[in-house]
């Protein structure tokens, strides 16, 4: 089980450490021309390699959370441990459906140029994503100082 926890952490690195990295490019990076570039050159690679982390994230934690019998805990709110549970499974379903919806708008308007709407949506999820990483990596250290 070592190896899996081992691979969830390595795959939460890498997910985390790629949402800073573009997070500090949009900032860093203000001429909307050479963002359209840097964005539009890295983005599918990065879609691609951040979605293969996630679901490897996804994937480790289920079977870390079985292994633990930590899903008996959900929605229990008994012990300070159940509360952190139930709240970093809500935190993971609200990064991954801030990534599906910034996923879908990248990919489909890849190149091209977005609505004011689609580009509300696509900042609005990069953001998100950004501070429920920070949320859940928090949360994270929260239940690992418990166990």
């Amino acid at each position: 089980m070592s190896l899996v926890l081992y691979v969830h952490i390595l795959a939460a690195c890498a997910w985390i450490g790629g949402s800073i990295v573009l997070f500090g490019l949009g900032l860093a990076i203000r001429d909307p021309k050479v963002q359209s570039a840097v964005y539009g050159t890295i983005g599918p690679f990065y879609g691609y390699f951040e979605t293969v982390w996630l679901l490897i994230l996804i994937t480790t934690g289920l079977v870390l959370g079985d292994h633990y019998g930590l899903f008996s805990m959900l929605f229990e709110g008994e012990t300070q441990l159940d509360r952190w549970i139930t709240w970093k499974l809500i935190l993971v379903c609200a990064l991954s459906i801030a990534t599906v919806i910034h996923l879908v708008i990248a990919f489909k308007t890849h190149q091209k140029e977005r609505s004011l709407y689609q580009k509300f949506l696509s900042r609005g999820g990069s953001m998100a994503i950004f501070i429920l990483n920070l949320a859940i990596l928090w949360v994270a250290m929260q239940i690992r100082s418990i166990l």
